[in-house]
């Protein structure tokens, strides 16, 4: 067979080759249109070609069920959360008795929607935009890194709220540990992340509209200090007999407002303020903003932008803006009950919030953190422990030098035993999972408290076995009486265990257990993965002694030779939900993921 390659591929794009190779990754792990399962597994002598630079001891997925032609994919064996991975590009394809090398993200994709219906060839094709996207928001953000280390840093972080916002800002240059194109904010061009990214570190105000009450339904009173009057904005008095003020985004207030007003019809009813007030800055979240006059108060306002696929719209539902503080009380509740818990747990206000007549483009909701719990601490989410720091090295590896004398081994095993603790309680005990994910994790830490302390947001997503909670606990039961979402109520416990699983086990304890055994001297992978199951099975035997039914956890973390893992990519992307089932985008499961926890055994 002909072989065709191209000259342009001697200077690879590095930007582009780190984006094309986590989509082949992604691809594989969660065996899009059954390229894994369905793939024959080959040696390079078996090959049509001989390709340059690969041992005859590589090993190939040849897949051939896409249509008449073929692809050979370069394949390794590999333990964490997938069974092959990319050794390394080029792929092969051969249509016609012509083979050629695939460097390009877009040409793979191309041949992986060979032979599909319209509707997913379209998904594919908008994907490969995604993809084109993700190599300039990369680029861009590590230009904006670059600048900011090269610039040189002095210790000017005082405040709790500096510490926070510091490392918010070093964890965004990461990207998500597995959806491929993470780093695109679809609906951003490059000047909007100069202006609203946290990559960039930049300030702006908040515009304002009018809305009149019998459309503004309101929940809770804590509106943070400065909130703006009506002249503050530029209007009159007068209107706050009978209108309120609701914040937007000014990225929405430019954009696509006047559409978005037009289609609910409100434009008529509402009234744009000429001043913008309010001095903002954006965390790692994007669309939650610190209050730079009042830090310690948080806005998250709906945003138009999608982010970790193409469905993730970044709008507020009217009942998140009520079901999250709901279940900070629930927490709050659980944890003076629990003394291992209490005193270790600190929880966010998230008890005031607005939206516009149920849209879920005009709304907000007031974020306030416990500012005297964190005085002298240094708050960072879980997001930017593998983070690079402008003087060398990780974040982590920085925590451990200021609070446990340089041994990121106690850090991280002092941060596993709290975090396993907590969330296997609220699992089994509770009926409780939280999608307390890298973003919404935050550790505190300080010399002035013996002990690191979690600190938990943004949780509108749990998921709460009723039955269990009302027999159990049927005083804590009442907290969730009236939550407004229907799906954070499950009936078994199995959503529990595939929350627990892929949000608590492999973002938040082992994305940094990889990480950290790739970057810092002496941290044992292995080793680490031993202490995470021995933690694991200790805490369950704990609450078994206390009377708690941990068969499905113990079975699920300990037993099964395969772990849950969120089909991110297909579920955001690639598929409707008419054809997963799933209810949601982020929580569309399958079962592929060897078991790194029985492995380690």
């Amino acid at each position: 067979m002909n072989h065709r390659t191209s000259e342009e591929h001697l200077q690879p794009d590095l930007d582009a080759v780190y984006v094309c190779t986590r989509v082949i990754d992604a691809l594989l792990r969660e065996d899009v249109r059954a390229c894994v399962t369905r793939a024959r597994l080959i040696s390079s002598e078996d090959l049509p070609v001989r390709e340059t630079g690969f041992p005859l001891a590589q090993r190939w997925l040849e897949i051939s069920h896409f249509g008449t032609g073929r692809i050979w994919i370069p394949v390794s064996p590999e333990k964490f959360m997938q069974s092959w991975r990319l050794t390394r590009l080029p792929l092969l394809a051969e249509d016609g008795g012509q083979v050629q090398s695939l460097f390009q993200v877009e040409d793979i994709l191309t041949h992986f929607s060979v032979g599909a219906d319209d509707d997913t060839c379209a998904r594919f094709t908008d994907f490969k935009k995604e993809c084109i996207t993700a190599v300039g928001h990369r680029r861009a953000a590590q230009i904006a890194q670059r600048d900011w280390f090269a610039a040189g840093t002095e210790n000017t972080l005082h405040h709790w709220h500096e510490h926070m916002l510091h490392h918010d800002r070093l964890a965004s240059y990461l990207d998500h540990p597995l959806y491929p194109t993470a780093r695109a904010k679809l609906g951003f061009e490059i000047d909007h992340l100069r202006s609203y990214a946290p990559e960039f570190s930049c300030r702006f105000k908040l515009n304002w509209l009018a809305v009149p009450r019998t459309l503004h339904q309101s929940s809770g009173n804590r509106l943070p200090p400065g909130w703006p009057c009506f002249t503050d904005v530029g209007l009159p008095e007068t209107l706050a007999e009978d209108h309120a003020l609701v914040p937007v985004h000014p990225f929405v207030w430019n954009g696509e407002l006047n559409t978005l007003l037009t289609g609910a019809n409100l434009q008529e009813k509402v009234i744009r303020a000429p001043h913008t007030y309010m001095s903002v800055t954006p965390t790692l979240s994007v669309r939650s903003l610190v209050l730079n006059d009042n830090p310690a108060w948080h806005l998250k306002l709906p945003l138009t932008i999608r982010t970790l696929g193409a469905k993730n719209i970044r709008t507020i539902k009217p009942s998140t803006i009520r079901d999250g503080q709901r279940v900070q009380n629930l927490l709050a509740a659980i944890a003076e009950r629990e003394p291992a818990i209490r005193g270790r747990l600190l929880l966010t206000a998230e008890d005031t919030g607005a939206h516009v007549d149920g849209k879920t483009f005009l709304g907000y909701i007031v974020r306030h953190y416990p500012d005297a719990a964190l005085q002298h601490s240094t708050p960072v989410p879980v997001a930017g422990l593998l983070a690079s720091t402008p003087l060398g090295g990780c974040v982590a590896e920085e925590l451990a030098a200021r609070f446990y004398d340089g041994d990121t081994v106690a850090f991280f095993d002092d941060y596993l035993e709290l975090t396993l603790r907590l969330h296997l309680t609220l699992w089994v005990r509770y009926g409780i999972a939280l999608e307390s994910n890298q973003q919404n994790s935050v550790l505190v830490l300080s010399e002035q408290a013996p002990r690191m302390r979690l600190m938990l947001k943004d949780n509108d997503a749990a998921r709460l076995h009723r039955t269990r909670l009302e027999e159990t606990f049927p005083t804590l039961a009442t907290h969730i009486d009236s939550l407004e979402d229907a799906r954070l109520i499950v009936d078994h416990e199995l959503p529990l265990a595939q929350m627990f699983t892929t949000i608590t086990l492999q973002l938040n304890l082992a994305v940094p257990t990889e990480g950290l055994a790739e970057q810092v001297a002496g941290f044992s992978r292995t080793r680490t993965y031993v202490r995470l199951r021995e933690r694991t099975a200790a805490i369950l035997n704990e609450l078994a002694a206390e009377g708690e039914n941990v068969t499905l956890a113990r079975q699920t973390l300990l037993d099964d030779d395969w772990l849950y893992i969120k089909y991110l990519l297909t579920a955001a992307t690639l598929l409707d939900k008419g054809t997963t089932g799933a209810a949601d985008v982020n929580k569309f499961y399958g079962r592929s993921a060897p078991n790194f926890l029985k492995v380690s055994s």
